[in-house]
């Protein structure tokens, strides 16, 4: 554990420097341009595969994560190699302004969806096409990504400071803890309108089955999504989103849904703000609050909420980070997953164009209900992980 701690502390030290040194470049001296210089410029030859790439009607990318992760606490502790995620996309255009994406994710983490050797299978992410009417006014339909905050929506794995998201996205986002207590990545499928009114304003409203992803709906009811962006000024912007919808409690996987045989329409309401200030070059700042309420007959059912402050520095290559994160849930106070405030710190190495190092230390303080029910006060998580874009 020492060795991580100090592996880190490395990491912020390397990255101090590159965050106030001045770079010193001595100005080159201006010549007179020669017959070659002027002489029109040889177009290297391209390879036959370079040019097979530039004419197929869809471009294929992704990205692989996979590194080390460590736990402990008083309890137990693991150490294990990961592969995190693997996606692989593919965007094209159907006409001049319809556009499709399909993702696909080869490490799927839903619960449930292992083989008969618990080993991870293929997920479908994304499958949603854009008609891109105009600026002010586009149509999505398909299974997307739900607009409900800034890590479910605006940012991905691949661009994300952190190594993983916090539990705004995790148990607010990706979870029903009446239709499935697991992540679904966010997504759902429906329709959703988008567009940008000016410089200054950016909207998103969807209607969507409120389910697990690739599943048909199991009730007659429809979740509505409204959300807004507000951008005052050049790299800040200001947004929330309002989720709401009904649904029919299950037997979930690792307990029993509540409400079951209340009603097959429980209502549920979840709703993210947050704010956003990201230089480029310079200051990463972000700040979310979020809760997911459910109450039925004057009976609260659920009643969970988050929050997390990020402050982040771009210094060159480097990305130095701390973060702050709680999440609290009032129906199950023992739960240690769900009950915590954790300090994170880490750092970002941009080793290649497409290649990021992240580093990676969270301490977790634990609730006192937590602490009484179970005798955890603390935990420690090191995360090494490298991300490699193709």
């Amino acid at each position: 554990m020492k060795k991580s701690i100090f592996t880190l502390l490395s990491c912020a030290a390397l990255a101090t420097p590159a965050m106030f040194a001045e770079e010193a470049v001595a100005p080159e001296a201006i010549a007179e341009p020669t017959a070659e210089a002027v002489a029109e410029p040889v177009a290297e030859p391209q390879s036959d595969f370079a040019d097979f790439l530039k004419k197929m009607p869809v471009k294929i990318s992704g990205y692989l994560q996979t590194g080390w992760n460590y736990t402990s606490n008083k309890n137990a502790s693991t150490s294990s190699f990961q592969a995190k995620r693997l996606r692989l996309l593919l965007d094209g255009k159907v006409s001049e302004n319809v556009d499709f994406r399909l993702q696909i994710e080869a490490f799927n983490g839903i619960a449930g969806s292992t083989n008969g050797n618990g080993q991870k299978n293929i997920q479908v992410m994304d499958a949603f096409a854009t008609w891109k009417i105009c600026p002010e006014f586009k149509v999505r339909a398909g299974q997307f990504y739900t607009p409900l905050g800034y890590e479910n929506y605006d940012i991905s794995p691949a661009t994300l400071e952190t190594v993983d998201f916090s539990n705004i996205v995790y148990r607010i986002a990706c979870r029903n803890p009446y239709s499935y207590n697991l992540v679904d990545y966010g997504r759902d499928l429906g329709v959703m309108l988008i567009g940008d009114l000016g410089k200054y304003f950016h909207y998103d409203f969807a209607v969507t089955n409120g389910s697990i992803p690739c599943k048909d709906d199991n009730n007659n009811t429809k979740d509505i999504y409204a959300s807004v962006t507000i951008k005052p000024f050049k790299n800040f912007n200001v947004k929330a989103t309002y989720n709401w919808g009904e649904y029919n409690p299950q037997a979930l996987a690792g307990g029993t849904a509540p409400g079951m045989g209340v009603s097959k329409y429980m209502p549920m309401n979840r709703f993210v703000v947050g704010a956003w200030y990201n230089d480029p070059n310079g200051l990463d700042l972000r700040a979310e609050y979020g809760f997911m309420k459910s109450k039925k007959n004057n009976d609260t059912y659920v009643d969970e909420q988050g929050a997390y402050v990020l402050a982040g520095y771009h210094a060159g290559k480097f990305l130095p980070l701390v973060r702050w994160d709680m999440y609290k849930d009032d129906m199950n106070k023992t739960s240690a997953g769900c009950n915590y405030n954790r300090i994170l710190v880490g750092c970002t190495y941009q080793l290649f164009k497409n290649v990021k190092i992240q580093l990676n230390y969270g301490h977790f303080m634990y609730s006192d209900d937590v602490k009484n029910a179970g005798g955890l006060e603390k935990s420690e998580q090191v995360q090494l992980m490298g991300l490699f874009k193709f």
